[in-house]
């Protein structure tokens, strides 16, 4: 019985910050009081985990890495993956929440390799652009338009033709089952229906008369087809 309360508990937690009102409310918290709700949930989970709770461990050392910004491992991750699109490029690991729509991006080649995105300002995110254009132009056509927000002007330093991002396309048409439902921020052997939900809130968010990317809108399209045809296979 206590077996069952605790994962009762456990997944209503996992609603509260995963989809609840719970999310909200942490993206509104102070910097200083994320990292000290953080990391005493971090080492709860710690300390549960030696004890053998491993059940409640997770989440809280999954809560400990979303109140910090620390991108866990999917599977020790259930606070972030339960609404989180991940999309991979050459240089860059794109997670886009989807419950705000907000993009975020770890940087996984050039002079800010193992930094995030959101964490460059200023004079940093046109030196990442310009790296971007040359090393991953696929990965910069996906996030322009977060960089158009946060550093305004920044084309004019940087050459860059956002059509080559047509690239994108071409990853798009040779998207994989597994990307597609990661894109979706499905896990696979879910239902049509929950496909096309997760598609229609993804492009809500996403389409291009919302200010959102073209590219992206593309690539989320493509993975709804994917991940239908995966179901009608025999």
């Amino acid at each position: 019985m206590g077996y069952i309360l605790s994962t009762l508990v456990m997944g209503a937690i996992i609603w509260w910050f995963a989809l609840g009102p719970g999310r909200k409310a942490g993206e509104k918290l102070t910097p200083l009081t994320r990292k000290l709700i953080g990391a005493v949930a971090g080492g709860a989970g710690l300390l549960l985990a030696l004890r053998g709770r491993f059940d409640v461990a997770i989440l809280l050392l999954s809560l400990s890495g979303w109140l910090l910004g620390v991108k866990l491992p999917a599977m020790l991750d259930p606070v972030g993956r339960a609404r989180r699109s991940d999309i991979r490029t050459a240089a860059l690991f794109i997670s886009i929440d989807l419950g705000t729509g907000a993009i975020d991006a770890e940087i996984r080649a050039g002079r800010y390799a193992g930094q995030r995105l959101g964490r460059l300002s200023g004079n940093d995110l046109v030196t990442f652009a310009r790296e971007m254009a040359r090393l991953d132009p696929q990965g910069l056509s996906l996030v322009m338009q977060d960089l158009d927000r946060r550093a305004p002007g920044w084309r004019q330093y940087v050459q860059f033709d956002p059509e080559a991002g047509q690239g994108a396309a071409t990853h798009a048409a040779e998207l994989r089952e597994e990307e597609a439902y990661q894109i979706l921020g499905l896990q696979p052997g879910v239902g049509e229906e929950a496909i096309r939900a997760a598609h229609r809130a993804l492009i809500g968010r996403l389409h291009p008369d919302r200010g959102g990317s073209t590219h992206l809108a593309a690539l989320v399209n493509r993975a709804k087809d994917v991940a239908l045809a995966g179901l009608r296979k025999p």
